[in-house]
């Protein structure tokens, strides 16, 4: 059974699920270049893994091969990891200087 919303996004062009990984990943790059705290930085790197995710799902199904989407599920478990982690660090971060402001975290050596 065809979905008619699958197809016209999924059509011959791809041109919005192009854009929209597009719009994504620069949404993502961009916030993680001007937003100075280490919470939006982490957010914002997400938003780039999962704009990659969708554009190696889309392409799999695209040439009918399953290595890129199983290729992102990977991923998906890559950045649970990273999430847990960086949310530790940040946690005793702020425990430690009460700020996440990454300028807060320039001075500290060792």
């Amino acid at each position: 059974m065809s979905n008619p919303l699958t197809d016209f996004i999924l059509g011959t062009g791809g041109f919005f699920t192009i854009a929209i990984v597009i719009l994504l990943f620069a949404i993502g790059s961009i916030t993680f270049i001007f937003r100075r705290t280490l919470l939006h930085m982490l957010m914002s790197v997400e938003l780039m893994l999962n704009a990659v995710n969708l554009s190696l799902i889309y392409f799999s199904r695209l040439h009918q091969n399953h290595d890129g989407q199983i290729l992102s599920l990977m991923i998906f478990v890559v950045a649970a990891c990273e999430v847990a982690l960086g949310i530790a660090i940040i946690v005793q971060l702020f425990k430690r200087t009460s700020t996440i402001s990454v300028d807060a975290y320039t001075t500290e050596r060792g």
